[in-house]
């Protein structure tokens, strides 16, 4: 209803308005009755409903709030879930794509289930549904960080720090409290190079063209121009210094680990717990710093999500810190010269996870977990005999389960993160019969989930 008058919306024939400066009066009134009509087509669409007679779409039947489902009815707050996030997701990055459908006033980020999330509230329905309509199922990057947005079933956010965590963006003297940065990255974020994926030319997605635009812009470029006050300097606070959307002078495959067990740790160990974040070339440990090695991965990207993941990451019960070489390749040892085996070069390695393009390994790559995610399982192997295997290699097995659909993979927990680590690193080409091996890797999900 506008103005006292019941108004019908549907979608018309043409692809485009057209004006001209002769009607720019009837311009200016046409795009008032649009503005006006948005909220009303927005909320038919999000409630799969159809125009009451009346008009009143928005009235109070509506549900909002406690609604039912897996998140709440028509709300000012959303629930964002990034999926696949490959790649760090501020809260700054989160203020600038929702500021661009009205003022947001609260963001709450953490982490559930190994899963980014984040609250954020505005100030009225209609913003949250426009919103909640335009981004969902959006990549913030290419192929990756991929939003899921439903309504939150809170009536209100409550913020008490201003910090990396949580903004209350109508009181800005909140103090900092205890800012450790994004919950599911550690504090290496602003250690990370800016070029996310090296020889792509649009390494960032198309932004609010619904991803089947003609790929001449994408999210982080739209928001530079926005003129919401998302700047060049937020993206540097999020991603590093050395600069933003796939340009950096000095983007590195080659990373220094150190800090690790010098007893425990070999260049195998290396190549397979660093092959989960991409194909591994090559491994050098130190001759005379036997707890120090430089990895170098196929391509920068790889190094990137293993420095975002594994660092201060314990590993045999020694905190490991893995950040980016200054050397750019790892040079095998002369002929003659003595290295014991410290350098390895597994280039021709069949254990490379995604050396074959377009590789759903791509899509599975998280953190450190307590739950392992198995596959390649003969169909003469049960749940027992995986149980038996781990607990035979020294690992405390609480659950083990099959995929109830595929009996080829099947999820194991073991006692924590740590131990994670160990039993992906022994197990992972664990030999199950005479023709097929173990492939294991970290997972997203635990086993009372996939249940």
């Amino acid at each position: 209803m506008i103005k006292g008058k019941n108004c019908w919306v549907q979608f018309s024939s043409h692809k485009e308005l057209r004006t001209d400066n002769f009607n720019s009066n009837n311009s200016v009134k046409a795009q008032s009755v649009l503005r006006s009509a948005l909220p009303v087509l927005m909320a038919q669409q999000c409630m799969g409903m159809g125009l009451i007679p009346d008009g009143s779409v928005l009235q109070s039947h509506v549900p909002y709030g406690n609604g039912g489902g897996n998140g709440g009815g028509l709300n000012t707050i959303l629930r964002v879930v990034v999926d696949n996030a490959l790649y760090p997701v501020s809260l700054d990055v989160l203020h600038g794509i929702f500021s661009r459908f009205g003022k947001v006033l609260k963001i709450i980020i953490f982490t559930k289930n190994n899963q980014f999330q984040a609250l954020i509230q505005y100030p009225d329905r209609n913003s949250a549904t426009m919103a909640k309509q335009s981004l969902d199922g959006q990549n913030i990057y290419t192929g990756c960080c991929t939003l899921r947005i439903d309504y939150s079933r809170m009536d209100q956010l409550r913020v008490t720090y201003n910090n990396d965590k949580s903004r209350d963006y109508l009181n800005p003297n909140l103090p900092s409290g205890d800012s450790q940065g994004v919950m599911m990255y550690t504090d290496n974020l602003r250690q990370l190079q800016a070029s996310m994926m090296q020889g792509q030319q649009q390494p960032l997605m198309h932004a609010f063209g619904g991803g089947n635009s003609n790929g001449n812009g994408n999210m982080m470029n739209d928001l530079l121009q926005s003129g919401n006050g998302f700047n060049a300097s937020m993206l540097q606070s999020a991603f590093g210094r050395q600069g933003f959307m796939g340009q950096s002078n000095s983007a590195n495959s080659v990373m220094l680990v150190s800090k690790f067990d010098e007893e425990l740790v070999t260049p195998d160990v290396l190549f397979i717990l660093f092959g989960v974040y991409g194909d591994v070339m090559r491994v050098k440990i130190l001759f005379n710093k036997k707890d120090t090695a430089l990895v170098q991965m196929s391509e920068p990207r790889g190094a990137q999500l293993a420095i975002l993941h594994l660092d201060r990451v314990k590993l045999f019960g020694k905190q490991i810190r893995v950040t980016a070489s200054r050397h750019t390749d790892v040079q095998m040892p002369k002929e003659g010269q003595p290295d014991s085996g410290l350098t390895r070069d597994f280039t021709n390695s069949p254990l490379h996870r995604f050396k074959k393009p377009g590789s759903k390994n791509f899509q599975n790559i998280f953190p450190p977990a307590d739950t392992l995610h198995l596959s390649n399982i003969p169909p003469d192997v049960s749940e027992e005999d995986i149980s038996r295997y781990f607990q035979e290699a020294g690992f405390n097995v609480r659950q083990c389960k099959f995929f109830p659909k595929d009996r080829k993979m099947a999820l194991v927990q073991v006692a924590s993160a740590e131990e994670g680590v160990e039993a992906l690193i022994k197990m992972h080409n664990f030999q199950l019969n005479k023709n097929t091996h173990l492939r294991v890797s970290f997972s997203k999900t635990n086993i009372r989930e996939q249940q």
